[in-house]
């Protein structure tokens, strides 16, 4: 277990170079920029870590995504970096480095994200022995005047000889000879026949078998396929898109539409800013037809070994007309939600309770039991998201009474307010190619995005242009401009007792996510219900005591009377959904999931787990797109024979 906070950081700062000069001037961080690249590409190619003292700070960072080792890596301090390099460097082969061009927002500028701390930034361009692609300069001037490496990364965007069969590299499948033939009709096949062929896996085995068909299992299955391996995605409902389809009646996503494209296919231009559960469980079955994915639906797993000598799984799932088939596929990749199976607290007297108990995961939609409620008195225990949504759909389905039940803070966000700021300058109308954006928005290290902000927009001059590009701000600083925004909200919720926390170090909404994967709630109406007393707010730090026939205790003993109460209460580790599946021996082979390792990556999410042939997506829709890549081109490297088992 790591310390209660082992990842807070100090950043350093530096002689502050004069940025207030004319456009023609402000070329220089090109320069700088191009100087330092032709300087770290020579020290490269001549495999000599010994001269990154010439480069790099004494506090400096380095975050790694599959091209230095194939998994995610954060790598702190001059020395570490030296180590880091002398152990992988001689295998990598770096060479053709280029710096981005103007007019792209992420061309050489500058960037001063605190006082006394002025960076060159820039995105550029890498190829390696295996693979293409990006990464992320920002440097720092020293008193000596010198501009040296402060933040670096890197990411593997495509491999050598197994690129993506996308874009210019599209399949043709315009061919009218039918498939197996010269061109006659006898013997061959067209598309449809194809692809009902490839669906059913009758003379071939899948390389990868992916458990559920919700955002994760999707856009893994598109990338995989894109990198011409054979997948087979199952998922236990009925038709694709149920995983959201089933959810409670009202809920919408709680981020805007330019950050959640999904890989290789955007939503439509006209599409709303925020979807509807139902019409994006529409897009899902209208995507999984578009990129041509292998479903199951309405199967679940009988049984399910791994055989280390084979490097193989043994799988047997039970379809819907009864059927079972055993599978053999490499890999398996868990894609069954952000969390695994629901946490479900059981407590004393709770037999006795005439009233109604249930978690939050079986909640579906008060209204249709609006002729019911009348005099009801509900409570919600537990308050982020699912919480709130709850607690709000019972309120206006005409509960006599919902209260929420809060043990400890909770972080409020406004999706109409801050949240747009969140992603201002990056996931916007207008922002930067989604795929530069996706490698700018995580090129700094998790550790640091703590305390720095995604990024508020200023202008600066590159070779004569004037750009708006981003300017990280402490996220401390963002979080501190999101509430003075919010005033109004946050103030009426004190005011009603409700306890809002802004996070460690009041660093706000990520470092929760990331770590926790709630404690917080993006506000779409609720909280104003809670500032007019129209949902109330009990605070129970010590939680439940126990229930009574008609409500339940509190810890400190108060009584709470109620006729329906809904558990909140979270989920799980995914090593769980695991279990659940597969069996407690092959999930204990896994290492849990979430929350940070020692260098400040998250424990084996998009990476390898400790399972040599299981992995695991989970996020919302922007993180599986991003993560899916990279997760799939691992697998594709330890097939092919470049990653290591």
């Amino acid at each position: 277990m790591l310390a209660q906070h082992p990842h807070d950081v100090t950043l350093p700062t530096f002689t502050k170079h004069d940025i207030k000069v004319q456009a023609p001037e402000r070329r220089e961080a090109r320069s700088i920029a191009q100087g330092w690249l032709d300087k770290f590409s020579s020290l490269l190619s001549s495999n000599d870590p010994a001269k990154l003292p010439t480069l790099f700070h004494d506090d400096s960072w380095w975050r790694d995504f599959l091209v230095l080792t194939w998994d995610l890596r954060t790598i702190r301090s001059l020395s570490n970096i030296t180590s880091f390099l002398n152990t992988n460097l001689p295998n990598t082969h770096f060479s053709s480095f280029r710096l981005e061009e103007a007019p792209h927002p992420f061309a050489p500028h500058y960037e001063t994200p605190l006082e006394g701390l002025e960076w060159v930034v820039s995105l550029f361009h890498f190829e390696t022995k295996v693979g293409r692609g990006k990464g992320v300069l920002r440097l720092a001037q020293g008193d000596d005047g010198i501009w040296k490496a402060h933040f670096l990364s890197t990411t593997l965007l495509e491999l050598k000889g197994y690129e993506e069969l996308a874009g210019t590299r599209r399949k043709h499948g315009g061919n009218n000879a039918l498939d197996g033939t010269s061109g006659g009709m006898k013997g061959g096949l067209n598309w449809q026949e194809k692809r009902d062929s490839e669906k059913e896996f009758l003379d071939a085995e899948p390389d990868v078998f992916v458990v559920g068909a919700g955002q994760s299992g999707l856009n893994v299955a598109a990338r995989l396929q894109a990198l011409n391996m054979s997948v087979l995605v199952v998922d236990k409902n009925e038709r694709v898109g149920d995983n959201w389809r089933h959810r409670y009646r009202t809920l919408v996503t709680h981020d805007p539409v330019q950050y959640t494209h999904m890989a290789y296919l955007d939503f439509p231009s006209s599409w709303p800013l925020f979807t509807p559960k139902d019409k994006l469980a529409d897009w899902f079955e209208i995507y999984a037809s578009a990129l041509e994915l292998n479903v199951w639906t309405s199967t679940t797993i009988s049984a399910a070994s791994y055989s280390d000598s084979d490097q193989k799984w043994t799988v047997t799932v039970k379809r819907n007309d009864g059927t079972e088939r055993t599978l053999h596929p490499s890999h398996v990749v868990f894609c069954t939600g952000h969390s695994g199976v629901p946490l479900v607290p059981s407590f004393p007297g709770q037999d006795t309770f005439k009233g109604t108990v249930y978690h939050a995961s079986q909640h579906k939609d008060a209204s249709k039991h609006s002729d019911k409620l009348a005099g009801k008195k509900v409570i919600v225990v537990g308050t982020g998201n699912s919480g709130h949504d709850i607690a709000q759909n019972y309120h206006l389905s005409g509960a006599h009474s919902v209260t929420m039940l809060q043990r400890r803070g909770t972080y409020v966000i406004q999706a109409s307010k801050g949240l747009f700021m969140l992603h201002k300058g990056m996931y916007e109308e207008g922002g930067p190619p989604l795929e530069d954006a996706d490698v700018f928005g995580n090129s700094l290290p998790n550790a640091v995005q703590f305390g720095l902000s995604p990024p508020r927009s200023l202008q600066h001059h590159i070779e004569g242009y004037i750009l708006t590009t981003v300017v990280p701000a402490l996220n401390v600083d963002l979080t501190n401009r999101i509430k003075e925004v919010e005033k109004e909200n946050l103030d009426g919720l004190a005011k009603a007792g409700f306890n809002v926390d802004f996070g460690h170090d009041g660093s706000g909404i990520y470092r929760k996510y990331i770590t926790r994967g709630g404690g917080y709630y993006i506000d779409v109406g609720a909280s104003q219900l809670i500032i007019d007393n129209k949902i109330k707010v009990v605070q129970s730090p010590n939680g439940i005591k126990g229930f009574e026939q008609d409500g339940l205790v509190l810890a400190d003993g108060r009584k709470l009377d109620a006729d329906i109460v809904v558990l909140a209460t979270g989920y799980a580790n995914m090593r769980t959904s695991v279990e659940a599946a597969f069996g407690k021996a092959e999930a204990e082979r896994c290492k849990d999931v979430w929350d940070l390792d020692e260098e400040g990556e998250i424990n084996a999410m998009w990476r390898p787990t400790g399972h040599p042939g299981l992995w695991f997506l989970g996020g919302n829709l922007a993180l599986c797109r991003i993560m899916s890549r990279y997760l799939a081109m691992q697998i594709k490297a330890r097939s092919v024979g470049l990653g290591k088992a």
